[in-house]
């Protein structure tokens, strides 16, 4: 900013008052050396007259000179006023405006999961904020990388009241027809132990995954990226479609800065529970490890149910088209 303020006050003092004003003084100059002259005789005479002459010459090409330069320097002064307002503006906007809006819609949005893809493929770390977790464990198992940090803030299935918010949300814009309360709930509470089943089998394609559970979780949807923040408003009201409105951020805005270090301080609360999916394991932890992120034992019939649901879903996101990937 004071580069910025000492060019602008140098161009302005060159503006067109200021050069007349100086033109003026040497055309005073001028006529008073020349008046001299008309008084004296001999050599004196002809020097002092020949620089009056000069410097009336000089003074009448500077005035030309300033008229003619005059509109371009007052161009230049209005040009860095627009750059300088306009730097202001787009870094105003990376601060507090999103880069991409995606409104809510009844089937996934093909340049959402495009875009959304590309920014976890080159991220080193990751950080999520939801329910099920169900996208998230198949964008990892499709697009991770053994360099990969994964950190997920998910409810804890110990606690039956974690996961309300999801179930209210549904059962008020009715995206389970024909089903009751109990029977939302019962379809939400599997797809986070799908959604589990999903973690696991994506364990090999991440340097590591870490789950926070916690009772309290956010109904709103935050993942966080190297470079981007996307939040899914599943808390707008006005929503009545499955896939809610979401917005990108870029990794310089304030709501990045504020997320990431609530997700931060979520993950060293005492109250928060911690699981780690360690890559080493083989197939044969997965009962063990479900019984721990659930709480409870889970039957033999119970887990092939739901790695048959979490093998379904990855082919049905496959067949999911999308474009974009560009930022």
């Amino acid at each position: 900013m004071v580069q910025k303020e000492t060019a602008y006050t140098l161009l302005k003092r060159l503006s067109t008052g200021m050069q007349l004003l100086l033109l003026s003084v040497i055309a005073l100059a001028a006529l008073g050396l020349l008046w001299w002259a008309e008084s004296t005789s001999g050599a004196t005479k002809s020097f002092l007259s020949a620089v009056g002459t000069g410097l009336l010459t000089s003074a009448l090409f500077g005035l030309a000179q300033a008229l003619i330069t005059g509109r371009v320097t007052t161009e230049l002064l209005r040009a860095s006023v627009v750059n300088e307002v306009s730097s202001s503006l787009s870094a105003s906007n990376r601060n507090f405006f999103p880069t991409h809006d995606f409104p809510a819609s009844s089937v996934p949005d093909p340049s959402f999961n495009g875009i959304l893809e590309s920014d976890l493929e080159d991220s080193s770390h990751y950080w999520f904020r939801g329910l099920s977790a169900r996208y998230t464990a198949t964008r990892l198992l499709l697009h991770g990388s053994a360099s990969l940090q994964a950190h997920l803030i998910l409810p804890d299935p110990q606690t039956p009241l974690s996961i309300a918010g999801r179930v209210d949300y549904e059962d008020r814009h009715g995206l389970r027809a024909g089903m009751t309360y109990n029977q939302v709930r019962d379809a939400v509470a599997k797809e986070v132990a799908t959604g589990l089943v999903g973690l696991f089998r994506a364990r090999t394609r991440c340097a590591g995954i870490r789950l926070i559970l916690v009772s309290t979780p956010s109904l709103d949807r935050f993942e966080i990226f190297r470079d981007s923040i996307w939040i899914t408003l599943f808390s707008d009201r006005a929503s009545d479609k499955r896939f809610p409105r979401s917005l990108r951020f870029s990794g310089q805005s304030v709501l990045y800065r504020m997320q990431e270090a609530e997700c931060a301080q979520i993950a060293s609360h005492p109250s928060s529970r911690i699981v780690d999916i360690d890559r080493r394991w083989n197939d044969s932890h997965l009962a063990a490890f479900l019984t721990d992120a659930l709480g409870r034992a889970v039957s033999d019939s119970e887990r092939a149910d739901l790695i048959s649901a979490n093998d379904e879903f990855v082919r049905s996101y496959r067949r999911i088209p999308r474009t974009g990937g560009q930022r």
